[in-house]
Protein backbone atom coordinates (compact mmCIF):
# COMPACT_ATOMS: atom_id res chain seq x y z
CA UNK A 1 0.00 0.00 0.00
CA UNK A 2 2.92 2.17 0.79
CA UNK A 3 4.41 2.27 -2.80
CA UNK A 4 0.82 2.74 -4.34
CA UNK A 5 -0.08 5.93 -2.05
CA UNK A 6 3.70 7.15 -2.76
CA UNK A 7 3.10 7.01 -6.41
CA UNK A 8 -0.36 8.35 -6.53
CA UNK A 9 0.72 11.55 -4.27
CA UNK A 10 3.64 12.05 -6.91
CA UNK A 11 1.76 12.00 -9.92
CA UNK A 12 -0.92 14.39 -8.25
CA UNK A 13 1.25 16.41 -7.28
CA UNK A 14 2.69 17.04 -10.73
CA UNK A 15 -0.04 17.22 -12.28
CA UNK A 16 -1.33 19.75 -10.03
CA UNK A 17 1.83 21.89 -10.36
CA UNK A 18 1.65 22.03 -14.19
CA UNK A 19 1.06 24.61 -15.92
CA UNK A 20 1.40 27.09 -13.05
CA UNK A 21 3.20 30.14 -13.26
CA UNK A 22 6.48 29.89 -11.39
CA UNK A 23 5.71 32.91 -8.90
CA UNK A 24 2.34 31.08 -8.12
CA UNK A 25 4.14 27.14 -7.39
CA UNK A 26 4.06 28.08 -3.82
CA UNK A 27 0.92 28.58 -3.77
CA UNK A 28 -0.29 25.99 -5.74
CA UNK A 29 1.65 23.30 -4.03
CA UNK A 30 0.53 24.49 -0.69
CA UNK A 31 -2.94 24.04 -1.86
CA UNK A 32 -2.19 20.84 -3.60
CA UNK A 33 -0.78 19.17 -0.26
CA UNK A 34 -3.71 20.99 1.93
CA UNK A 35 -6.38 18.67 -0.14
CA UNK A 36 -4.31 15.88 -0.46
CA UNK A 37 -4.18 15.70 3.19
CA UNK A 38 -7.63 16.40 4.18
CA UNK A 39 -8.96 13.89 1.13
CA UNK A 40 -6.83 11.40 3.15
CA UNK A 41 -7.93 12.47 6.31
CA UNK A 42 -12.13 12.78 4.97
CA UNK A 43 -11.23 9.03 3.42
CA UNK A 44 -9.86 7.05 6.80
CA UNK A 45 -12.94 8.58 8.64
CA UNK A 46 -15.63 7.52 5.70
CA UNK A 47 -14.27 3.98 5.45
CA UNK A 48 -14.03 3.91 9.38
CA UNK A 49 -17.66 5.07 9.81
CA UNK A 50 -18.77 1.91 7.29
CA UNK A 51 -16.93 -0.71 9.01
CA UNK A 52 -17.79 0.53 12.74
CA UNK A 53 -21.45 1.23 11.71
CA UNK A 54 -21.87 -2.51 9.69
CA UNK A 55 -19.59 -4.12 12.72
CA UNK A 56 -22.46 -3.10 14.84
CA UNK A 57 -25.14 -3.72 12.81
CA UNK A 58 -24.07 -7.18 12.38
CA UNK A 59 -23.76 -7.73 15.77
CA UNK A 60 -26.99 -6.56 16.96
CA UNK A 61 -28.35 -8.77 14.35
CA UNK A 62 -26.12 -12.02 15.48
CA UNK A 63 -26.32 -12.08 19.20
CA UNK A 64 -23.37 -13.72 20.34
CA UNK A 65 -21.62 -13.96 16.94
CA UNK A 66 -17.88 -14.49 16.63
CA UNK A 67 -16.04 -11.24 16.98
CA UNK A 68 -13.68 -11.81 13.84
CA UNK A 69 -16.86 -12.60 11.98
CA UNK A 70 -18.11 -9.39 12.88
CA UNK A 71 -14.57 -7.46 12.29
CA UNK A 72 -14.78 -9.03 9.31
CA UNK A 73 -18.59 -8.44 8.31
CA UNK A 74 -17.38 -4.91 9.11
CA UNK A 75 -13.71 -4.73 7.08
CA UNK A 76 -15.88 -6.43 4.28
CA UNK A 77 -18.13 -3.09 4.00
CA UNK A 78 -15.38 -0.92 4.35
CA UNK A 79 -13.58 -2.17 1.68
CA UNK A 80 -16.84 -2.44 -0.77
CA UNK A 81 -17.25 1.94 0.32
CA UNK A 82 -13.64 2.34 -0.79
CA UNK A 83 -14.16 0.14 -4.34
CA UNK A 84 -17.83 2.62 -4.68
CA UNK A 85 -15.69 6.06 -4.02
CA UNK A 86 -12.73 4.92 -6.03
CA UNK A 87 -15.18 4.00 -8.71
CA UNK A 88 -16.93 7.59 -8.59
CA UNK A 89 -13.46 9.83 -8.13
CA UNK A 90 -12.60 7.59 -11.72
CA UNK A 91 -16.08 8.87 -13.23
CA UNK A 92 -15.60 11.95 -12.00
CA UNK A 93 -11.84 11.94 -13.68
CA UNK A 94 -12.99 10.64 -17.08
CA UNK A 95 -16.56 13.02 -17.23
CA UNK A 96 -15.66 16.83 -16.07
CA UNK A 97 -13.73 18.37 -18.98
CA UNK A 98 -10.50 19.52 -17.77
CA UNK A 99 -9.22 23.22 -17.63
CA UNK A 100 -8.00 24.48 -21.01
CA UNK A 101 -4.33 24.90 -21.04
CA UNK A 102 -2.64 28.57 -21.40
CA UNK A 103 1.19 28.77 -21.34
CA UNK A 104 2.41 30.35 -18.69
CA UNK A 105 3.28 33.97 -19.15
CA UNK A 106 6.74 34.46 -20.03
CA UNK A 107 8.62 37.79 -19.69
CA UNK A 108 10.11 38.73 -23.22
CA UNK A 109 14.01 38.40 -23.58
CA UNK A 110 15.71 42.00 -22.73
CA UNK A 111 17.09 43.76 -25.53
CA UNK A 112 20.71 45.76 -24.58
CA UNK A 113 19.89 48.35 -26.95
CA UNK A 114 15.90 49.18 -26.95
CA UNK A 115 17.29 49.57 -22.94
CA UNK A 116 20.47 51.73 -23.89
CA UNK A 117 17.90 54.08 -26.28
CA UNK A 118 15.14 54.64 -24.12
CA UNK A 119 17.92 55.62 -21.18
CA UNK A 120 19.03 58.33 -23.86
CA UNK A 121 23.17 56.39 -24.07
CA UNK A 122 24.53 56.33 -26.99
CA UNK A 123 24.00 53.12 -28.84
CA UNK A 124 27.22 52.02 -31.42
CA UNK A 125 26.87 48.76 -33.33
CA UNK A 126 29.86 47.57 -34.69
CA UNK A 127 30.03 44.78 -38.01
CA UNK A 128 28.37 44.51 -41.53
CA UNK A 129 25.44 42.95 -42.60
Amino acid sequence: MGLGIGLAFVTATVAALAGVAEHEAGLASGLSNTALQTGSALGVAIVTTVAVSRSQHYLAAHKGANPLAVLAEGYQSAFLACAVLAGIGLALAFLLPGRPRKPAHELPEPDPAADAAAAGDVVIRSGTK
